[in-house]
């Protein structure tokens, strides 16, 4: 039996796999035999999730408000940098209170100038890959982090 999905109701039902010609049972839309489709060997099957750091697939990424192996995500560290980057709060979320003292204190001498470079480095949070944020941001011994 061969797994079918009908574009025109959208639902899945099985047929023989020596048909020629399948009909949907739901809207009654006839489509051809569909063969079915096999990965090269090696290749993982397309819409496999990967496991961040299990190292099957190298540079894979998780989404950008998904946490790592830390518990921290970068989309909300990159959200933080944008909305309240002038107060450190993203660097408070990623466990550098220093730098995030440090981010008030620029922010107070510059009468808020500061908040340009976090806006800008919220931005680049949010586009960086997960494992450069977690190495740059998080596991890192610097205590502010910059670009």
């Amino acid at each position: 039996m061969t797994q079918y999905n009908c574009p025109q109701c959208h639902r899945d039902f099985t047929a023989p796999d020596n048909a020629q010609s399948v009909r949907c049972p739901y809207c009654g839309n006839v489509q051809a035999a569909q063969q079915p489709y096999q990965q090269p060997y090696g290749q993982q099957p397309y819409g496999q999730q990967y496991a961040y750091g299990n190292g099957q697939m190298p540079g894979a990424d998780i989404g950008v408000f998904d946490s790592g192996p830390s518990g921290k995500s970068r989309g909300v560290a990159g959200l933080l940098a944008i909305l309240l980057g002038y107060l450190g709060i993203h660097y408070f979320y990623c466990g550098k209170a220093t730098g995030g003292i440090i981010c008030i204190l620029l922010c107070l001498v510059s009468c808020g100038v500061w908040g340009v470079v976090t806006f800008i480095q919220g931005i680049m949070m949010m586009c960086m890959r997960s494992d450069e944020f977690e190495r740059k941001y998080v596991y890192s011994q610097s205590t502010f982090p910059l670009f």
